[in-house]
């Protein structure tokens, strides 16, 4: 090899991924200011789903690095009979990147080295697809800003962390866009590795990618009228490779969970006609923007949650979108009806089942997402239409990476114009503080912790998320346990448990389902009526009992 290769090599790593990195991070540091003084002391996520996603990367490196198992399914939550992890949120690859974090960081720290390493990723990897399609560098680096520090990706990042790690869709779409270009099969292996990442951090996400992959293969055919172009000698190995490594990787996973949800259906989804997008809310900031007070008479009218409703992409960035389709021919030969197909449909798939303005509902002929209900069986595990509005920003990042460089290959206006409007949409998108939980642990779980065995503990104290959170200190299997999406066998027997204790029948619960330890308000006296209860830990406000014989 020659001095050159190397060399050229290295200044291409720079330019194309530790640059961008360093101006992404960079952002994000001033954006969230002060968020990353509190990196080693407080999670970057709220009590609920937040925490829920901290326990998930410890079962995940616990489940590999110790219990030698899959993390697919736990004996920790729901004991004594555990429950499949299929349903739930919880984004493997994270937890696999955790594994070697946690060698030499906290979980605090590890946890939020993942989100920022998502909102870095995020940026860089739009980055390199608003790159390929436009040439241009500097109009690349705002698509990718556009696309990762929007509003639906802070709004996420309360909790979400499945859905904050979306760095593997542009990935995954620039593999596609490459293997049109130059075919080869070495970019179907690792497009469909893209895929996997994208599958092992969100479903949602993998059906989307999935969708927007065969609107742009139908869109080579119509556009070449050669509706099996792919049987073509230049792509029957690329898209070979593509569709055995996306099938051998994805496959058995995805067959798993419909097969699981088909004879053990799972429960937990959200109903789609109260998480829908609301039309409005993608040009008018959401209840996660810096200046939230200045549209709270709309955002406030939404049904479902802040965090699913704030998925705005701006008046700016809208009417840049309509610019760059004005002037289209001055780009030649490019993707840009593409994207804008794109973004009109998932607009449609994301309005869910019923139409909403202004928070009310519209009656209207059938919408599309209706049909995806038809034809996807497994729709009515998700229920969350507005998270379409992903596809949504991704598209309104490449358009508008379009119309950048359509702006800075003017003269001073066209770039006076540019800096103006890069102002603008960064007061359009400058986000609401994200929230923090400090990483604390009470008293009476460090005393759970000290406490002998490793058996079954019914905590009836702490919350949903902090009771995840604090097993992650005590190690000692949970009854009960939050997770998103629960196989109704596990719902089922878990009624027997939720009975007995609203009975205050701790000895059945001892007796039938082997809970030792107790953890319950002070003046709850139940578990003192066990004849083989031991009083082990007590406060004014917390006890914890012992109801082994």
């Amino acid at each position: 090899m020659s001095i050159g290769g190397p060399t050229q090599y290295l200044r291409t790593l720079i330019r194309l991924l530790l640059v961008p990195a360093s101006v992404y991070l960079a952002l994000f540091a001033a954006l969230t200011y002060p968020l990353l003084e509190r990196f080693s002391t407080h999670f970057f996520a709220d009590t609920g789903d937040g925490l829920q996603n901290v326990w998930n990367l410890w079962w995940v490196n616990k489940a590999v690095t110790e219990l030698h198992q899959s993390p697919l399914h736990t004996g920790y939550l729901h004991f004594p009979y555990g429950t499949s992890l299929l349903g739930h949120t919880l984004n493997p690859f994270n937890g696999l990147l955790a594994i070697p974090l946690l060698r030499f960081l906290t979980l605090v720290q590890t946890f939020n080295a993942i989100v920022v390493f998502s909102f870095v990723a995020g940026g860089v990897t739009a980055f390199l697809l608003c790159r390929h399609l436009t040439r241009s560098y500097p109009a690349a680096l705002v698509g990718g800003a556009i696309f990762t520090f929007s509003n639906y990706h802070f709004a996420h990042a309360q909790g979400h962390l499945q859905l904050v790690s979306l760095e593997w869709i542009p990935l995954f779409l620039l593999g596609c866009f490459l293997i049109l270009e130059r075919p080869s099969v070495h970019l179907g292996i690792g497009t469909g590795l893209a895929l996997l990442a994208v599958l092992m951090c969100d479903y949602y996400y993998f059906f989307y990618s999935l969708v927007a992959a065969a609107l742009l293969f139908a869109w080579e055919a119509i556009r070449t009228r050669k509706p099996l172009f792919f049987a073509a000698r230049p792509y029957r190995a690329p898209f070979a490779a593509l569709v055995a490594i996306s099938l051998g990787s994805t496959g058995p996973w995805v067959w798993s969970l419909l097969r699981l949800n088909a004879s053990d259906p799972l429960v937990g989804g959200h109903p789609a006609a109260e998480l829908s997008l609301d039309l409005p809310a993608l040009i008018i900031p959401g209840g996660h923007w810096r200046f939230a007070s200045l549209t709270r008479l709309y955002w406030s009218s939404l049904p479902g949650s802040i965090h699913e409703s704030s998925v705005h992409v701006g008046l700016l960035v809208t009417g840049l979108m309509v610019y760059t389709l004005m002037r289209r021919r001055e780009l030649g030969r490019s993707s840009l009806l593409f994207w804008w197909f794109v973004l009109l449909l998932f607009t449609l798939f994301a309005l869910g089942p019923v139409l909403h303005v202004w928070g009310r509902e519209i009656t209207t002929p059938i919408l599309p997402y209706s049909w995806l209900e038809r034809l996807v069986p497994a729709m009515d595990i998700s229920g969350v239409p507005v998270r379409m509005a992903v596809m949504v920003v991704l598209s309104a990042a490449v358009i508008s990476s379009m119309g950048f460089k359509l702006l800075l290959s003017r003269p001073v206006r066209g770039r006076l114009v540019a800096l103006l409007l890069l102002v603008g949409i960064g007061t359009e998108y400058l986000p609401a503080p994200m929230p923090t939980t400090e990483a604390t642990v009470p008293p009476y779980i460090e005393a759970l912790a000290g406490l002998p065995g490793a058996d079954g503990v019914l905590d009836t104290v702490s919350g949903v998320g902090q009771m995840l959170y604090y097993q992650t200190v005590h190690q000692k299997p949970l009854a009960l346990g939050y997770i998103a999406r629960l196989p109704k066998s596990v719902a089922d027997r878990d009624h027997g448990i939720y009975l007995f204790k609203e009975r205050g029948d701790y000895a059945r619960l001892a007796s039938d389902y082997g809970i030792r330890y107790v953890i319950t308000a002070a003046d709850d006296e139940a578990p003192a009526r066990v004849p083989s209860a031991r009083l082990v830990y007590d406060d004014p406000r917390v006890r914890i009992y012992d109801l082994r014989p």
